[in-house]
């Protein structure tokens, strides 16, 4: 599967691809299938900007921690942070614990039971040490954690009072229904209510008939949603008045299983130990801004400020309320409850599978790229790949079009510096092919993330490479020159820098890289962002580095292959991109943009520094010889 090349060159590297017949109906149905991709793309568009809407929440049981620093309930502080653009509070479902601590109830450990009882010199009843027993302080104040557990409590009565008994220290995760009171006196304040409810350890009686009306969101509490495992029928039925929060990077049991059957919004927060020791103000105001405006986030989930290790948590937590509230407005948003978060996305499967046929075609043009056999063998390598991650789904015909195309757009064109655009285009092809397949409701809210998303930074580079070293010898008659080459320290520089590259390509991968990002790289994308969409660092070296390759075709091929290389990063970068399914295209596509330009004025600088630097080395060369 090669096609036909002509006119190689000393170095091996300029070759003009000739365009054959098979070819150009290759690249013809790759076109062709932009249309039904382009009619996806646009509905999906048609959706994310359908979104104007954005709820603040505040975490009750944070905002009743804070109060204790300072003598104030958390209605009191609420009420006051509600004038700041506050617009809901979160209250979970009780547990005994909470129930205990707001007075309604009284707790003990079976070998707690058993120490007063002998100490007051009656006998200590049969019951287990390290059960957990449970008497009402108020009628009715037990009821639902009584009724809603499996299994049973078991009841006995001790100096005229009934108490109830779970095996096992079960305080603080038995669930036992909302606290009305509570309910009432938030919602009669105007707080739009988000109700935290819990799973059961082994299951619930009826799932859900105890939500609140007066709640607009529901947010399970812990990994798992309220009814996993059995109970997720009884769940969708109970859910459907309600906004389900997907929290972002938290995958919560059951969630993937429900999420196409009940309303849902992305919500975002941070762990509190997080806010208070290191997210000043102003930092979470970014992170909040930026997840509203490319991660699709809807509802934004507030902890306020409970030490003071930052400085004075109220004043911290006015300024945050206030500062969100006030630059999502000026941004455009509505910050307040929410009463629609526009239209659902739906795919159409017919559209879905003729984009994947543009997305074959273009894994076939990849192996023509490569001599027979190699570019059957990386073709069928691909597949496999994809089958291996993805499944036979269409999570893998996406991942193909993530590891094909980066690399495709390199191999295609001649290598001239206008390759770098045309190499772009090829990218922002299948990234049209990519997000027409992958998209659907369960990946648009990360439900369903991205399979192989580490591939993407890998594969192609690494295909790029073999294929631009095959320009030159076959693989074996590499072996033999590897096998005989003498190792200098530049080889060993050289092999070095490739490999801390990978690593670097890898690792710093993932909302939480081993490798952090630097002061500069976060200086630059802040100065970025407060003007376009954020470019991805990758491509900011990436695109700079395949400039300075392809404008200066005298390097050697050692020097010019990695830096090409680079430029495949980059591009296969455009595809990790657009692979987040839960940022909003257009904003992929003008984070796309923004590097590419960008990229570009640095390579533009870069090439004549190169130049220069080259002519000197060059003369300066030449006069050593000449002594």
């Amino acid at each position: 599967m090669n096609p036909r090349r002509v006119g190689p060159s000393a170095s091996g590297a300029s070759r003009r691809i000739a365009i054959g017949p098979l070819d150009a109906a290759l690249w013809l149905v790759v076109l062709l299938t932009l249309i039904p991709a382009a009619v996806l793309a646009a509905r999906r568009i048609g959706v994310e900007g359908s979104r104007e809407q954005v709820a603040l929440v505040m975490d009750e049981q944070a905002l009743a921690r804070q109060g204790n620093l300072v003598g104030l309930t958390s209605l009191e502080l609420g009420r006051r942070y509600q004038q700041l653009g506050l617009t809901g509070v979160a209250l979970y479902e009780d547990t005994i614990e909470t129930l205990v601590a707001k007075g309604y109830a009284a707790t003990l450990l079976g070998s707690e039971l058993k120490a007063q009882l002998v100490a007051d010199g009656q006998p200590a009843p049969a019951v287990p040490s390290d059960a957990t027993l449970v008497t009402a302080l108020m009628p009715g104040a037990l009821d639902r954690l009584v009724a809603k557990n499996v299994p049973a409590a078991r009841s006995f009565e001790l100096d005229g009072r009934t108490w109830y008994l779970w095996p096992g220290d079960v305080k603080t995760f038995l669930p036992a229904g909302p606290d009305k009171a509570q309910l009432a006196l938030w919602k009669g304040a105007g707080f739009d209510v988000a109700y935290r409810p819990r799973n059961a350890p082994y299951a619930l009686t009826e799932v859900g008939d105890d939500f609140p009306a007066e709640a607009s969101y529901l947010i399970h509490a812990g990994t798992q949603l309220t009814g996993w495992p059995s109970g997720l029928e009884g769940l969708v039925s109970a859910s459907q008045p309600y906004l389900t929060a997907v929290i972002e990077g938290t995958p919560q049991n059951g969630m993937a299983d429900v999420s196409g059957k009940i309303p849902t919004v992305r919500l975002l927060s941070f762990n509190q130990d997080y806010v208070d020791r290191r997210l000043k103000p102003a930092d979470l105001v970014d992170k909040y801004l930026l997840a509203v405006e490319e991660r699709n986030v809807r509802l934004l989930y507030l902890r306020p400020y409970t030490t003071v290790e930052l400085g004075d948590p109220i004043g911290n937590t006015e300024a945050l309320v206030s500062s969100l509230s006030r630059t999502l407005r000026a941004q455009g948003y509505d910050v307040g409850p929410l009463t629609t978060l526009g239209k659902d996305f739906r795919t159409t499967t017919w559209l879905r599978a003729l984009a994947a046929l543009g997305v074959l075609a273009g894994a076939l043009l990849l192996a023509r790229r490569l001599p027979a056999p190699w570019g059957a063998a990386a073709f069928a390598a691909l597949l496999l790949l994809c089958g291996w991650a993805g499944g036979a789904s269409w999570d893998a015909v996406a991942l193909l079009a993530a590891l094909v195309f980066p690399t495709l757009g390199f191999l295609s064109f001649k290598e001239r510096w206008p390759t770098i655009l045309g190499a772009t285009l090829v990218s922002l092809a299948g990234a049209l092919l990519l997000t027409a397949v992958g998209s659907e409701r369960e990946t648009l809210l990360a439900i369903r993330p991205f399979s192989g998303v580490g591939l993407t930074l890998v594969v192609p580079p690494a295909l790029f490479l073999v294929a631009y070293m095959l320009r030159f010898h076959r693989p074996a008659e590499w072996v033999k020159r590897l096998v005989r080459m003498n190792i200098t320290v530049a080889h060993v520089a050289v092999g070095l820098v490739a490999v801390a590259a990978v690593a670097i390509v890898v690792l710093r991968r993932g909302n939480d890289p081993v490798i952090g990002v630097s002061q500069f790289e976060l200086a630059l994308r802040s100065f970025l962002g407060e003007f376009v969409a954020r470019p991805r660092f990758k491509e900011l070296i990436g695109h700079p580095a395949a400039l300075v390759a392809l404008a200066l075709p005298g390097w050697p091929a050692w020097l010019r292959g990695p830096l090409l290389t680079a430029g495949v990063v980059a591009q296969a970068s455009i595809l990790n991109s657009f692979s987040h399914y839960h940022t909003p295209l257009l904003i992929s596509l003008e984070r796309t943009g923004v590097a590419l330009l960008v990229g570009l004025a640095i390579g533009a600088v870069l090439v004549p520094v190169a130049a220069l630097f080259t002519r000197l080395g060059r003369r300066w060369l030449a006069s050593t010889d000449d002594r």
